[in-house]
């Protein structure tokens, strides 16, 4: 299946996992493919399609599934748009047969254009969220961590900014994950690419949940060039720390 535009990718998504259609389901997706959950702490990594399709997804007895019938996706919004990578919030809703709401997410979705149209390359989920709760402490430690990032990165200081993820990090292109096991390993990326402090930047909080926040950056650097960048942040033991981000150049 194609499609078009990131909006019909992301309602395909729904579609297919209301049906149960494990195969159609994992067509939706771009590969390798990774699921970040700030909740757990854990990425789910896939290499193939057919990798995706023979898990378990519709297991009604595992907490937060109790009765579920249907799950809807709430309307998206474009954080981050190129013509072959969009940052996409979204999110969505789990119902029972009576219509009662049983449990929901915030997720920023990457979406890549490949030769074979859109898909979703990577899920960043909030995975603590509830609608109404008091989430400031958790908005203000994590735009903190993005400030630390930026700081050390307008210095040149690359040992700084891998001080402030958690490892593994996961790193996500167009047609391609990364997974930094150390931040010696991310360090030596961030080496690697052309430096440049930053002129201005927009550091903004666009989903909040009590142990994950999904974080835009824009920026416009010091060369113009302008990028603008996606951060999962999220608390494990007590710590905030970055533990995905998705980045595009312009």
């Amino acid at each position: 299946m194609t499609y078009e535009t990131p909006e019909a990718a992301y309602e395909a998504f729904f579609t297919h996992f209301n049906a149960e259609d494990a195969p159609a389901w994992a067509n939706v997706m771009h590969y390798p493919h990774v699921r970040v959950s700030a909740g757990s702490g854990r990425s789910m990594y896939y290499e193939t399609s057919e990798e995706y399709a023979a898990g378990s997804f519709w297991d009604r007895s595992e907490e937060g599934w109790e009765g579920w019938v249907r799950t809807q996706g709430i309307t998206p919004v474009r954080i981050h748009e190129s013509d072959e990578r969009v940052h996409l919030a979204g999110g969505w809703t789990r119902y029972n047969a009576a219509g009662e709401p049983i449990r929901s997410n915030r997720v920023t979705y990457i979406l890549t254009r490949l030769a074979t149209g859109w898909g979703i390359q990577a899920r960043f989920g909030t995975d603590s969220f509830d609608e109404g709760e008091d989430t400031a402490r958790s908005e203000q430690a994590a735009l903190e961590v993005i400030q630390r990032h930026l700081d050390a990165w307008d210095t040149g200081d690359l040992t700084g900014c891998a001080a402030v993820a958690s490892y593994p990090l996961t790193d996500v292109g167009i047609g391609t994950v990364a997974r930094y096991e150390s931040a010696s390993d991310y360090e030596a990326t961030l080496a690697a690419q052309n430096w440049s402090a930053t002129a201005s930047h927009n550091i903004h909080a666009h989903q909040v949940g009590r142990t994950g926040v999904n974080i835009s950056v824009t920026a416009t650097l010091a060369d113009s060039t302008r990028a603008q960048a996606l951060f999962l942040v999220a608390q494990q033991d007590e710590v905030w720390a970055i533990t995905a981000r998705s980045r595009i150049d312009s």
